[in-house]
């Protein structure tokens, strides 16, 4: 487990204590976080994405929901949050904080296409998801899902419910 990784969960822990009525409990962003973090890595190596920035962006891409127990809008309101997470607790540059606080800000719009990084964080959050059964009749996460499986050669109905 890297460092990042370690600082993530006393975070989520620490939110923990705080009374916030949560969509998720801490133990399942937390699961839900680290597993990204695996599959990101994975996706990085095929995609030839600088793996650190990678697995950084899928450790805090739902932070704000984390921190507040709130799903809407968490991902653009989670833009300045992760700037200020990762500025305290990382040694990435300025410009790399940029980039993995643009790709969590525009992890959820499913919909539309972004940079390397952003469809990383995308596709990562979607297949994931599928493995608890989130949102598997949305459209756009099905096709990220679909896309995944054939990107990493898998066998339909092998790893996945």
């Amino acid at each position: 487990m890297n460092k990042l990784t370690e600082i993530m969960v006393v975070y989520a822990f620490k939110m923990d204590k705080e009374n916030v009525k949560r969509m998720f409990s801490i133990p399942q962003e937390i699961a839900h976080f680290i597993s990204s973090a695996q599959i990101a890595k994975i996706i990085a190596k095929k995609r030839n994405i600088k793996e650190s920035l990678a697995t950084a962006t899928a450790l805090v891409h739902d932070i704000y929901r984390i921190k507040t127990g709130l799903n809407e809008n968490h991902a653009i309101l989670g833009y300045e949050l992760v700037k200020a997470f990762l500025e305290e607790n990382s040694e990435f540059s300025n410009e790399e904080i940029e980039k993995i606080a643009v790709a969590v800000k525009n992890h959820s719009e499913k919909d539309q296409i972004g940079n390397p990084l952003e469809e990383l964080i995308k596709d990562v959050d979607v297949f994931d998801s599928y493995f608890y059964d989130i949102k598997k009749d949305n459209k756009f996460y099905r096709d990220r899902f679909y896309k995944v499986v054939n990107e990493l050669n898998l066998q339909e109905g092998e790893y996945y419910y």
